[in-house]
């Protein structure tokens, strides 16, 4: 991902990780296929500001939501 400053203070956004195993935390559609099954999903991870903390998240493949 490209530098990317933060929309409260300007300050340097850093692309950071849930620690959950794999870099990410799993969201899925709930209008998709069974529990296990479900397709429809993507991982989201957090950009966070290093000088205010402000948080923005970002899923990693949005267009497997559809």
């Amino acid at each position: 991902m490209t530098h990317k400053s933060c929309p409260k203070c300007e300050g340097e956004m850093i692309l950071c990780y849930v620690d959950q195993g794999s870099k990410g935390i799993l969201v899925k559609n709930a209008d998709g296929d069974k529990l296990f099954g479900n397709k429809k999903n993507t991982r989201i991870n957090p950009n966070i500001c290093a000088d205010c903390g402000w948080v923005e998240w970002y899923a990693v493949e949005p267009g497997n939501l559809k």
